[in-house]
């Protein structure tokens, strides 16, 4: 037997007062008598007799010199030399996806995380050592491997729920990696699971230990989030909601949506379970502003899918140039207010000095270097990237793609064409209006810009006379010119992904501004990147030569999805346990003394009630 501090053998001496009290201090009662000759022969007896009679005779005395004794060297910290693991090691794998803020357990699902990892915590040895990792949108070892605890616990009580989709699967797999490096490891899951397919997932041999969380599945929330033009009119917008409930009863639910705080739409819907219902609320085009999605249903137990953003902007002016083109046209496109239009002869169109434009009408030929540009070619006589062949009289009109922008509300029923084209190569591009010899109307992208090539000339035939043509040629400049009117002004942004955006000024000048705060952002090479997307709201960009808006939601039937897991089902070992590592290791015995100290202490008080009964 050894001892970690033998100094405590000192105290030790505290024996001697404690003896003392018994052996110099004589307690004697006063007693009146008649005589003191009897006594004589009585007190001679006494001071022949052995002092330790009188010690025999104190039993207190005996417990309290072996309470003594056994203290002291539970405080000296004896041990015993073992053979025994090196140590225990444990990876504290912490979910903090959005389902860890149900409210199913109190306060929320991760606050009953941090409950049970404290227990862990509390159950580990001297030489155990533990690592906590957060399995959240992004992967995060919180803190390696350590024997400080305290560390360990501020770690987990700075732990926060976010508001997007976990990354469970990533986090175990870390665990599990950094467990290789440790023999005799546990790797420890807190999690509810939900959503999670890990059959796949080797473990290599170690141990996981899955503790659920979350008792409940009651929940309903906003799966998906969309704002489009119209199919109605170009200037307005519709905003496209879709809702969810997966708990085991139909409930009465509540969509009401705002803009900057101004009621502008409201649907009550029965909500089955597992089935989602589709909403569309109609959104004025000529306002800007934050589009607020609220879900409202009673019992929901996770708040983070209850409320969805968009950013509506204005819809702006499109360029549009015509080259070469008639009156007709040029007055069709002047008396749409949408439409910023400039005419241009054939000698000035080129490449160069069209790039500015969002979409060009060719009524004369075509340049070369297109490619990439919104254009269409409004006439078969003028070239297009298509490739045109022998003309064909009187083609007659088979069929068109209603449901394509391009033709939305066009119809071409008795339209007759004098002559057309034929269509060779087609070169990528799809044909949406087919004649009894081929394709009349093309449309399709190349090189990231959209075209429109007609193989007919629309001035030799009735096309013109009819309300098909401008609302044809309407169309045709809404469809080359989407994404750059409106489509791109709805900025949706699954929380937790980066935010990237080009800037132009000095970057330290940029602030970006969200729902909790100030979010942390990086600028390199020009480059604007944000990373702590983590909860629901808008996040303004400032500086940098920009001032820009984008929403980020949850808008995930993984999360939303809450009924926890029962068990996680990992993927077959494909690597050999870890062996544990065998050395001298050492065995405390304070334990044990304390223990036996504690009975002592309970005898001595036994003893002593006795006594004063007695």
């Amino acid at each position: 037997m050894s001892f970690l501090f033998p100094a405590g053998f000192l105290l030790s001496a505290l024996a001697l007062p404690i003896a003392a009290m018994y052996f110099l201090r004589i307690r004697r009662r006063r007693v009146r008598v008649p005589s003191l000759m009897l006594w004589h022969a009585m007190q001679r007896s006494e001071r022949l007799a052995s002092p330790f009679d009188r010690f025999r005779k104190h039993l207190l005395l005996l417990l309290q010199l072996l309470l003594l004794a056994v203290l002291v060297l539970a405080l000296t910290r004896p041990y015993l030399q073992t053979e025994a693991a090196a140590f225990r090691s444990i990876v504290l794998v912490v979910d903090t996806s959005a389902s860890m803020g149900a409210v199913d357990e109190k306060p929320t699902r991760l606050g009953a995380a941090r409950e049970k990892a404290a227990e862990i915590l509390g159950d580990l040895g001297p030489s155990d050592e533990v690592m906590l990792i957060e399995a959240g949108p992004r992967t995060e070892v919180r803190v390696p491997f350590t024997r400080d605890e305290a560390q360990v616990e501020n770690a987990l009580s700075g732990l926060e729920v976010t508001e997007a989709e976990g990354g469970l699967r990533e986090g175990l797999q870390l665990g599990l990696s950094l467990a290789r490096s440790r023999p005799d490891v546990e790797v420890v899951v807190l999690s509810d699971g939900a959503g999670e397919d890990l059959s796949s997932l080797p473990t290599g041999g170690a141990k996981v230990t899955y503790l659920r969380i979350g008792k409940k599945d009651d929940n309903a929330g906003i799966l998906a989030l969309d704002l489009r033009r119209s199919p109605v009119s170009e200037l307005d917008r519709q905003l496209f909601v879709t809702v969810e409930h997966y708990g085991n009863e139909s409930v009465d639910a509540t969509v009401e949506v705002y803009l900057d705080d101004e009621l502008v739409g409201l649907r009550n819907e029965r909500l089955t379970a597992r089935a989602p219902v589709s909403m569309v609320f109609d959104v004025d085009g000529s306002r800007s502003g934050v589009l607020r999605v609220e879900l409202d249903v009673p019992g929901d137990l996770l708040p983070a899918d209850d409320t969805a953003y968009a950013v509506l902007g204005a819809v702006s002016a499109r360029k549009v140039v015509l080259v070469g083109g008639d009156a007709l046209t040029a007055r069709v496109l002047r008396a749409d207010p949408r439409v910023d239009l400039k005419l241009a002869s054939p000698a000035s169109a080129t490449p160069a000095s069209l790039a500015g434009a969002d979409a060009i009408l060719f009524g004369a030929a075509v340049p070369e270097g297109m490619d990439g540009l919104n254009y269409a070619v409004l006439s078969s006589k003028h070239g297009g990237p298509a490739e045109l062949g022998d003309p064909i009289d009187l083609p007659r009109i088979l069929g068109w793609q209603r449901t394509h922008p391009v033709l939305r509300f066009v119809d071409l029923n008795g339209v007759t064409i004098a002559r057309a084209a034929s269509v060779g190569n087609t070169a990528g591009l799809a044909p949406i209006v087919d004649g009894d010899a081929g394709p009349l109307i093309l449309a399709g992208e190349r090189q990231g810009g959209r075209v429109v090539q007609l193989a007919f000339d629309p001035f030799q035939s009735d096309l013109p006379m009819r309300v098909a043509w401008p609302v044809m040629i309407l169309n045709t400049v809404g469809w080359l010119t989407e994404e750059t009117a409106g489509a791109s002004d709805a900025l949706l942004l699954p929380a937790g992904a980066p935010y990237f955006r080009k800037i132009t000024g000095a970057g330290d000048n940029v602030t970006v501004r969200g729902p909790k705060g100030d979010a942390g952002a990086t600028v390199s090479d020009g480059t604007l990147r944000v990373v702590e997307t983590d909860h629901v709201g808008v996040y303004r960009v400032k500086g940098g030569g920009v001032d820009v808006s984008f929403a980020a939601n949850l808008l995930s039937e993984k999360e939303s999805r809450i009924a926890p897991l029962a068990a996680l089902s990992l993927g077959e070992d494909t690597e050999a346990a870890a062996q544990a590592s065998v050395v001298s290791g050492r065995r405390e015995l304070w334990r044990p003394l304390l223990a036996i100290g504690l009975f002592l202490l309970l005898l001595e008080w036994l003893a002593w009630n006795r006594r004063a009964t007695a």
